[in-house]
């Protein structure tokens, strides 16, 4: 019989009776080098391996005996355990162990029902996500990504949540801190560590998407698409939680925020140039917490910007707008939508005739808004706006 023993996060305290006595019992115990020294107190044959794949060269060798493999943590929770099944065709029992994330959060004294956990061993997960989109995410770090550089990520995407990292927990040299994200982007770990992250700003999502009023933006003396408008344009940019968005022409930065809020787990590039405008965003930027929303001061057709984006918004064009289409369009990913809003018949044309000519499918809407002011209930109009959608055709 094969035995997979999980030993837990590495200390003999911790290695749960039903795994020593199949420890004992064995005639063989096989495991790589650090959790094979956290079991040398076990008078057993001992075979110690590099590869996992000599795991199963000494399994084949073997059989017929009981053979116990040592793994760290808990074999079943991104173990070993998967590959042994798929490449050995004996029998297998799993014996498991205290995972290392168990450990943690009991020395952390803190309970951890609902986290998510997640393995960065080796592994392009999508960490700074899940962090957004949990209240508390546990990982297994590896040397690439190390409590260090996932803190230093998290600051340069404008977030600073509670960390807590251990470093070889349950050994003689066990550290375990405690601090924010930019407490840990210069500090320096081992690669045996656990991170813990706490999303302090986290709110479960209401199913009522909410669109911002003109009265909560602030304004200073800068344009501002008007709430209606900007309520149809966000709409027709067919945005989803993980859009990755571009505002040309940002203005105050309503379009922007707003794109923001519902791109929680996206990102949102607002382009502007103009510094009474600029200021203006940054100030709405703090106000509505839009850490997923960058800005980039300059002239439009001059910015550097890269990468490609789910959504376009262009609501001015300084004279360039031919240009400005042309550049800005090249960027939409396969699926992706440009909407541009407009004031004058003449923008409305090219802006028409440039998208059809780049082979987009095209809809106008005319909009028009009448509000009663003051208490007379008298109803004044506001100029009519054009709205464009620019979407890609297929094949």
């Amino acid at each position: 019989m094969v035995y997979i023993v999980g030993i837990g996060p590495g200390h003999r305290d911790y290695i749960l009776p039903k795994a020593l006595e199949t420890l004992e019992k064995a005639d063989i115990i096989l495991g790589f080098g650090r959790a094979m020294d956290s079991v040398d107190f076990i008078d057993t044959q001992k075979i110690k391996v590099n590869k996992i794949s000599e795991v199963i060269d000494e399994l084949n060798k073997n059989k017929g005996r009981n053979i116990s493999i040592v793994a760290s943590g808990d074999p079943l929770y991104f173990g070993i355990t998967e590959y042994i099944k798929n490449n050995y065709e004996g029998e297998i029992q799993v014996i498991t162990g205290i995972s290392s994330f168990q450990y943690l959060m009991e020395k952390l004294n803190k309970s951890w029902q609902g986290s998510y956990l997640g393995s960065l061993h080796g592994r392009g997960e999508d960490f700074l996500k899940k962090v957004k989109e949990n209240k508390l995410s546990i990982w297994l770090t590896d040397s690439k990504n190390s409590p260090k550089s996932l803190a230093e990520g998290l600051v340069n995407q404008g977030l600073n949540p509670k960390i807590y990292v251990g470093e070889n927990l349950s050994y003689e040299n066990e550290r375990i801190e405690i601090g924010y994200a930019k407490d840990f982007k210069d500090k320096n770990f081992s690669n045996l560590c656990i991170i813990a992250v706490e999303n302090e700003e986290f709110a479960p999502e209401e199913d009522k998407l909410t669109f911002i009023s003109d009265e909560e933006f602030i304004r200073g003396n800068c344009p501002m698409t008007k709430e209606e408008i900007r309520i149809l344009s966000v709409a027709k940019m067919n945005l989803s939680k993980d859009s990755r968005v571009l505002d040309v022409g940002a203005g105050t930065g309503s379009i922007s925020i707003q794109a923001a809020k519902i791109c929680s787990l996206g990102e949102v590039v607002a382009l502007e140039k103009d510094s009474d405008a600029l200021e203006v965003i940054y100030k709405n930027i703090e106000k509505f917490n839009a850490h997923n929303l960058k800005v980039i001061e300059g002239e439009a057709l001059e910015a550097e910007i890269t990468g490609t984006f789910n959504s376009i918004f262009i609501g001015g064009s300084g004279g360039n707008l031919e240009d400005l289409i042309k550049k800005y369009c090249s960027m939409l990913t396969e699926d992706g939508k440009v909407v541009l809003n407009f004031i004058t018949i003449n923008n409305l044309y090219v802006a028409m005739n440039t998208l059809m000519e780049l082979g987009y499918k095209v809809k106008c809407t005319q909009v028009s808004v009448s509000k009663t002011k003051g208490q007379t209930y008298m109803l004044m109009g506001n100029n009519p706006i054009f709205i464009i959608e620019g979407e890609r055709k297929h094949g």
